[in-house]
């Protein structure tokens, strides 16, 4: 029988510095991703690879993230990261609804590496979904906080990343 060692997870994230510099201005406009579960559980440190732009996270996929954390699979073990990951995050900036509103800075728990901002999910979104989406299926719930984001941001491009085929088809 072979002995699995686990390395604690670090606190800080070394990555690499951004490939490209950020442009101020009005000339540019960060783009505005809204990540799905499983890019999340697929690799925690996902929420850092976004360089400039701007990442938002539904309720539903916090929720999932919870339902995930139990267990010793790496999956198991990819959600409580990413769940420690955010409450750094939420803890270093301010706990009150106004600053996590405003966006929750990323540059300092990325060392530099990613400038954008977290968003997460503060208010209840209900944007009618066509008929041939179920409204009970979290997908589906997920497509539709995108197309409300769209609607709201109609100056960014907001883009959904999910590691699942049937969910892009769907988007």
């Amino acid at each position: 029988m072979v002995e699995r060692k686990l390395r604690p997870a670090p606190s800080t994230l070394h990555l690499l510095p951004s490939r490209r510099p950020v442009k101020t201005g009005g000339a540019h406009a960060s783009k505005l991703f809204v990540l799905d579960t499983n890019v999340l559980l697929h690799d925690p440190t996902s929420l850092f690879r976004f360089e400039e732009h701007d990442i938002y996270l539904p309720l539903l996929t916090l929720e999932e993230l919870d339902n995930n954390k139990k267990g010793v699979s790496e999956v198991a073990r990819n959600a409580r990261q990413v769940s420690r990951f955010l409450d750094e995050l939420v803890t270093a900036y301010g706990e009150t609804r106004e600053n996590i509103g405003k966006g929750i800075p990323l540059e300092q728990k990325s060392s530099g590496a990613a400038t954008g901002r977290l968003y997460l999910q503060t208010e209840n979104i209900t944007t009618q979904l066509p008929p041939t989406l179920a409204s009970g299926k979290a997908d589906n719930q997920i497509l539709g906080v995108v197309t409300h984001l769209a609607h709201a941001h109609q100056k960014r491009s907001v883009i959904l990343v999910s590691k699942d085929i049937n969910m892009r088809i769907k988007a």
